[in-house]
């Protein structure tokens, strides 16, 4: 029976609704947010609002069991209404904080993963994590809005909403699922965090299914799923950069050189195969735990107006409180610490960090959704041999001449580039460490190194932000002829790189065919000689 069916739960909710303490820390969770009091088993108007402690008290007496509110802060609560353009909402948001929901049907297993979303936060810079237990069977992670830059690719990161939430939810069960030291599979056993050996049939045993429902296939290289693609082959022109996909052919003739008068050919680059990474385009996987299979990470319902359970309410069905605790001991979280009579400490949700130390968190997850799209081209596959610098665009070498300011995104988006480009982890190490030297003020030696260790551990490859804002923003976009041709660094480098291979391709046939003129010219001089 759920909690809200007994007739003494409008009781007990009163009087826990009616102690002062709680009320004032429900009031601070639901400042300046739309407020949605559930009765039971609905909800009533919206949107409502909790401006002071006693207005929790308020609803309480008219029988509200708990309280939701949303993950957006906003200008002025009353004026938000349904069926508003997005334009009006950006116009009245004023920021939003990052809440994954969590949610899990095995209690061990949801203390698991949320400990391994916590860790990989942490692998991103991100210090400011709170985590407070749903009220039922699962967690809500958050980090604060002031993680975030204030900008990002010349859009106010207020009014990425709800697309960057979605994107760090999905970049982070990817980042989970590939990178081997959170879960790995040895020997029949799943391994998390290097820490939790849990076997096959234990899992099934838990869980009541097959231990193939949580393997999937993932790409060596990149850590993307393993999918099928209907993808056609990607052709480009080595004359013009001209680019095109269609059904497989050994050449096709350029359409825009064509117009122009010329006469260019445009050459088979990558042919999609379903065996093919969607991401590198690489055909080599390896069986990797399937996160997705184990746990819900509510990232499609995410829109705007999205609502969670306020800290310290009570939930319906378990009749407990969605509490705060310490993310330090989410392994011994046990429910029974959320009991009503158990709680008596109030601890903040949503703590804060560093301010913008989410920087980095947001550009690999909006780069990593931007790379994901079904219809995302296949050419950021990274080639077998480092890209040299004089094919790099002008951004990056705009950049390497040394930045006054804007230097920790250009950091990123240097990092990412060059692992696109094909270079090393030394490679790219001793040409940061000399970047760094020329810049006017130079990054601190332990954010580099930080970085760097950071960048080593991930196997991904993720192109730097696309053209043209992100390089705006930090004064470094000054395009030559080619840019216009391309949308992202990453194409520059690696079309002119293709270039430049077809064109030695080309000389080295010419100067094979000089070879057999000439050879032939001296047998017959000779044979002429002879008679």
């Amino acid at each position: 029976m759920k909690a809200a069916d007994n007739p003494f739960f409008l009781a007990t909710a009163l009087q826990w609704y009616k102690r002062p303490a709680v009320q004032e820390a429900i009031a601070e969770a639901c400042a300046h947010r739309e407020v949605a009091a559930r009765y039971g088993e609905g909800f009533g108007r919206r949107p409502e609002q909790i401006i002071y402690p006693a207005d929790v008290l308020s609803f309480a007496m008219k029988k509200a069991t708990s309280f939701h509110c949303s993950e957006e802060r906003w200008r002025a609560v009353s004026q938000v209404k349904t069926g508003a353009s997005r334009k009006e909402q950006d116009a009245l948001r004023t920021g939003w904080d990052l809440v994954l929901d969590i949610d899990c049907p095995h209690w061990f297993y949801a203390k698991l993963t949320a400990k391994l979303f916590i860790e990989a936060l942490r692998r991103h810079g991100v210090t400011g994590i709170s985590i407070k237990f749903s009220g039922n069977k699962g967690f809500h992670i958050g980090v604060p809005f002031e993680a975030f830059p204030s900008r990002f690719s010349g859009r106010e990161t207020k009014e990425l909403f709800p697309e960057a939430p979605r994107a760090i939810a999905t970049y982070l069960l990817n980042y989970i699922a590939s990178t081997p030291d959170l879960i790995t599979i040895r020997k029949n056993t799943f391994i998390f965090n290097n820490e939790y050996h849990i076997s096959f049939e234990e899992l099934t045993a838990e869980t009541g299914r097959p231990s193939d429902d949580f393997i999937s296939q993932r790409c060596r290289r990149c850590g993307a799923r393993r999918e099928e693609s209907s993808a056609k082959p990607l052709f480009l022109c080595t004359s013009c950069g001209y680019t095109k996909r269609q059904d497989y052919a050994d050449y096709l003739p350029c359409e825009r050189c064509k117009e122009s008068g010329k006469r260019g050919i445009m050459e088979p680059q990558i042919t999609a195969k379903s065996e093919a990474c969607r991401v590198c385009g690489v055909s080599d996987f390896e069986p990797r735990f399937a996160v997705e299979a184990l746990i819900e990470v509510d990232t499609v319902l995410l829109a705007s107006r999205h609502l969670f359970r306020a800290p310290y309410s009570l939930h319906e069905k378990s009749g407990l409180v969605s509490v705060v605790f310490d993310p330090e001991e989410v392994m011994v979280f046990e429910k029974e610490q959320a009991a009503p009579n158990n709680v008596s400490s109030f601890p903040r949700f949503l703590t804060l960090g560093a301010p913008g130390e989410a920087t980095e968190l947001l550009a690999q997850a909006l780069s990593y959704a931007e790379q994901t799209k079904p219809s995302a081209p296949k050419e950021f596959a990274v080639p077998e041999e480092a890209i040299p610098e004089e094919l790099f665009p002008p951004c990056m070498r705009t950049i390497f001449q040394g930045l006054p300011d804007g230097r920790k995104r250009a950091m990123f988006a240097l990092t990412n580039f060059l692992r696109t480009a094909g270079w090393g982890h030394e490679q790219i190490t001793a040409r940061l460490e000399e970047w760094n030297k020329v810049n006017p003020e130079p990054l601190r030696e332990v954010t580099l190194k930080s970085h760097l260790r950071s960048m080593k551990q991930k196997r991904e490859a993720i192109p730097p932000p696309n053209c043209k804002s992100f390089y705006q923003d930090i004064g470094v976009c000054k395009p030559d002829d080619f840019c216009a041709r391309v949308r992202n660094p990453a194409q520059y480098a690696r079309r002119q790189f293709l270039a430049r291979q077809s064109k030695r391709a080309k000389l080295t046939e010419e100067q094979k065919k000089a070879r057999r003129t000439h050879r032939e010219k001296q047998r017959k001089k000779a044979q002429k000689d002879g008679s």
